[in-house]
């Protein structure tokens, strides 16, 4: 199948992109001009350059394609109009040029963020989506806008919406994983909130790449919804997941809990300079972190299992280890 994917070079994108070239489809890998291609190095894949907010750029690029996965966005807490603007409108565009082009399947990634915070223990594709309003975080706003878009397109194309499990961890992840793993090994203390109890859903990147796959070939995903999300064990808590990532790389891990209690007032403030300010870059403590931390975000994957032939295929301690095999790695690149 000839396919393309956008925000190839990118953690889920070029884990995708591995997989689709091992099936044996032919992939057209979308990245932004001028951005680091090392996660495609060794990929049988043609690299197309594109930046999907111009659309004079991806005029004839989706020629002959048949399945879209479109992954690039910007996965960023600022309160800045360029996050909507390349996340709604890149995607608006990129509709647009599949439905001139005739792709038969559109695959959207979106987020659980859609749902906003609430305790969720084992909740589904039927959870409504929060209302947005004027502060409403732009990049949640664009992801419940496209999820909008794209109900209106289901006439012209085949749509599907994924909605990754809370946590994504594993290999070319050099944001959260890797952060993360640079902190607990270099020693510095890492926090987390209300004792890290709260029940977290989590998905590993091979795993969420093969829910994708699934999505874009199985016939009854037209139109669809679907959670991917690892289910063994079904959530954890962020603390387990500090302690593992630290028993893996043989460490003793200096963690501290902090209540939220005390955080969330200093999140709000921040939020508010930021909003008010610094609109373009990213508040190191947000009430969006401090929310992530005192609900319980645990999503049910049974509809993608039922339905489309998803499962868990990398176990959660292998994927741990490999993670941090990675880790490894990469530090020195």
């Amino acid at each position: 199948m000839n396919v393309l994917v956008t925000g190839a070079n990118g953690f889920i994108g070029s884990n995708l992109t591995g997989l689709l070239v091992r099936e044996g489809h032919r992939v057209k890998a979308m990245v932004l001009p001028g951005t680091d291609l090392s996660n495609l190095h060794g990929l049988d894949c043609e690299i197309v350059y594109a930046d999907i907010t111009k659309k004079e750029m991806l005029a004839g690029l989706l020629d002959g394609v048949e399945l879209v996965f479109h992954l690039a966005a910007v996965p960023s807490l600022a309160w800045g109009s360029h996050v909507f603007k390349v996340n709604y409108s890149g995607t608006e565009n990129l509709l647009e040029e599949a439905v001139k082009s005739r792709v038969r399947r559109f695959v959207f990634m979106s987020s659980l963020v859609v749902h906003g915070f609430a305790d969720f223990d084992g909740a589904d594709e039927s959870t409504p989506l929060m209302k947005t309003g004027l502060f409403t975080r732009p990049y949640a706003a664009s992801k419940i806008k496209c999820e909008e878009l794209l109900s209106c397109y289901r006439d012209k194309i085949e749509t599907v919406i994924i909605r990754p499990g809370f946590t994504i961890y594993g290999p070319n992840d050099r944001m959260t994983s890797r952060e993360m793993l640079e902190r607990l090994e270099q020693g510095r203390l890492m926090g987390y909130v209300n004792k890290g109890q709260m029940k977290l859903g989590y998905v590993y990147s091979e795993n969420l790449a093969f829910g994708l796959l699934c999505a874009g070939i199985s016939d009854k995903a037209a139109g669809q919804t679907y959670i991917i999300a690892d289910h063994e064990p079904p959530s954890l808590h962020f603390k387990n997941l500090l302690e593992l990532f630290s028993r893996e790389l043989k460490i003793q891990p200096k963690l501290s809990s902090v209540p939220s209690f005390v955080l969330m007032p200093v999140g709000f403030l921040m939020d508010a300079f930021y909003f008010l300010f610094l609109r373009k870059k990213m508040p190191l403590i947000s009430t969006y972190i401090v929310n992530t931390s005192t609900h319980d975000l645990y999503f049910s994957s049974a509809k993608a299992r039922r339905e489309i032939g998803y499962q868990q295929r990398v176990g959660f301690e292998e994927g741990i280890k490999r993670t941090v095999q990675w880790y490894k790695k990469d530090k020195n690149r």
